[in-house]
């Protein structure tokens, strides 16, 4: 029981991050204008996630391991988003993305 509340939360992550592939209304980087840099509210947790490239062409989402962010795709998303839809989010409790309440969260 304790996996299908962990699976359910991610599958939540997952399809709330394909709803936005339409937003684009944050701010530009400076340095990198094509990366749009926005946060998403899922079961009460803000989750970062960096975006780029045409919402019409082939999405990747990008998925960092432990103890990284989306960060780490930093260069890679500069490198494909002329050719990709890009997605980099924050897992919970990582880079920009906020932390469950200890104690509320099923494992």
């Amino acid at each position: 029981m304790k996996i299908l509340n962990i699976n359910r939360t991610a599958h939540g992550l997952f399809y709330a991050l394909l709803l936005v592939v339409g937003l684009h209304t944050s701010a530009q980087a400076e340095n990198v204008p094509n990366i749009n840099y926005q946060t998403i509210s899922v079961d009460g947790v803000d989750i970062f996630y960096r975006e780029a490239g045409n919402p019409k062409k082939p999405t990747i989402l990008l998925l960092h391991g432990f103890p990284t962010s989306s960060h780490m795709f930093r260069d890679l998303i500069a490198e494909l988003a002329d050719k990709y839809h890009l997605i980099a989010p924050d897992y919970p409790g990582y880079g920009f993305s906020s932390m469950p309440q200890w104690g509320l969260h099923c494992y």
